[in-house]
């Protein structure tokens, strides 16, 4: 009856969440790209090097070593000392942050494009995944243009909603599995050249999937502070990347129609498109 139905809507959308969890932590697949590629596993050693003790290390260094040295210092010091000693302290902080912190995070993201970018097609071409014929240059390039902008609005939307009371954060975890995987999996669609809507449509027809391929990364830098989050994301997306070309993405087929695709990215293209035509009439294209 009716009741069967739904019991078996629920745990086919249990399952189909639970194999998109344990695709992205089939970690032991890694070890093959990693024995078979010499690219691979110095790309890896490099992104663990730059993310993991670089990156990272400054952060956990200033947290738990110069932070507290600082403090203890400031015990020592008169009463009526206190201020140049907490000037000393914060001008240390920032500067610290300024001109070491902020200038590693802004130069491992791109040098972390460049080796992410390196390691999936490394993955790719050893799952013998042949790109598909190359598309003309120009349609190419107005496709990565709209993919970009469809991804920076999809960031903004996903901003505000944790803005949302109560609901805000929830939302907000669950856009960030989504752009995890978003991230993860268009390293193989774009290697089979495949265009933004196609991209789009798949993703909304598999969303439950990629919610749970998402969710492992997205749950360990979600509870991180600033900066050690990004840290903590960058250091393991390699992985992720590797299990994402092996990954088999499932979609609902039992569940309600409204439910077996879900329009996730309709408020992102529709502000995208109206962006687009207010470009096209401020230059006048």
């Amino acid at each position: 009856g009716k009741g069967k139905e739904q019991v078996g809507a629920f745990q086919e959308a249990g399952q189909v969440w639970l194999s998109g969890v344990k695709d992205a932590l089939m970690l032991h697949k890694c070890i093959y790209f990693l024995a078979h590629s010499e690219t691979i596993r110095f790309r890896t050693l490099q992104c663990f090097i730059l993310n993991g003790v670089i990156f990272l290390g400054s952060i956990l260094l200033f947290n738990f070593a110069v932070e507290p040295a600082l403090n203890f210092l400031k015990r020592l010091v008169q009463e009526d000392e206190v201020w140049a000693t907490d000037f000393i302290a914060t001008s240390f902080s920032v500067l610290y942050k300024v001109f070491w912190i902020y200038p590693i995070y802004c130069i491992s993201f791109v040098l972390n494009t460049v080796m992410y970018q390196e390691i999936a097609d490394s993955a790719l071409r050893s799952t013998q995944r042949a790109p598909v014929p190359g598309i003309p240059v120009l349609e190419r390039i107005i496709q990565e243009t709209w993919r970009v902008l469809v991804n920076l609005v999809y960031l903004v939307e996903m901003y505000l909603l944790s803005y949302i009371p109560i609901i805000g954060p929830l939302l907000y975890f669950v856009h960030s599995c989504w752009m995890a995987s978003i991230y993860c999996f268009e390293y193989g669609w774009v290697h089979q050249r495949w265009s933004a809507n196609a991209r789009v449509d798949y993703f909304e027809c598999h969303w439950l999937y990629f919610f749970g391929f998402g969710f492992p990364v997205s749950f360990v830098s979600y509870f991180c502070p600033r900066f050690i989050d990004a840290g903590v994301f960058a250091l393991f997306f390699p992985l992720f990347v590797l299990t994402a070309t092996r990954a088999e993405p499932k979609a609902l087929q039992q569940c309600p129609k409204q439910f077996q695709r879900l329009p996730l990215f309709m408020v992102v293209q529709g502000v995208s498109c109206f962006l687009v035509r207010i470009f096209e009439g401020a230059t006048g294209v």
